[in-house]
């Protein structure tokens, strides 16, 4: 029997959080991937730009998760380490498309204002 979207998109999120690669294999090889930082296309560039990242991620939490056929749309807060070793937490909104238990894409939302400043240089 397949999985829900919600089961797919709870086990992704699991093992992005714990640090398993576990994710790695619930994208399908032709996902997309569409953020205000960066876009993917395709089962490598999407873990080339997400294990950095994911790999920063120091906390997550969950305000809303709706499910509406093959889709999860959430509302989180992601707390992040960036290189200057300061945590800062984006507010954020995720879209996820998943098909054949896999996810075919996801688009993330968030305002980038608080994260470029982080990242520039003193």
């Amino acid at each position: 029997m397949a999985n829900q979207p919600r089961e797919v998109f709870q086990t992704f999120r699991q093992s992005m959080l714990s640090k398993t690669d576990e994710w790695i294999n619930l994208i399908s090889d032709e996902v997309s991937l569409i953020g205000p930082l960066a876009q993917a296309k395709g089962k490598k560039g999407f873990i080339e730009i997400n294990k950095p990242f994911f790999d920063s991620i120091r906390g997550s939490e969950i305000l809303e998760v709706i499910e509406t056929g093959n889709f999860i749309i959430t509302q989180i807060t992601t707390d992040v380490e960036i290189p200057k070793g300061k945590v800062i937490t984006l507010h954020a909104c995720e879209w996820y498309e998943i098909q054949e238990n896999k996810i075919k894409s996801l688009k993330v939302y968030f305002d980038t204002a608080q994260f470029i400043n982080e990242m520039k240089p003193v």
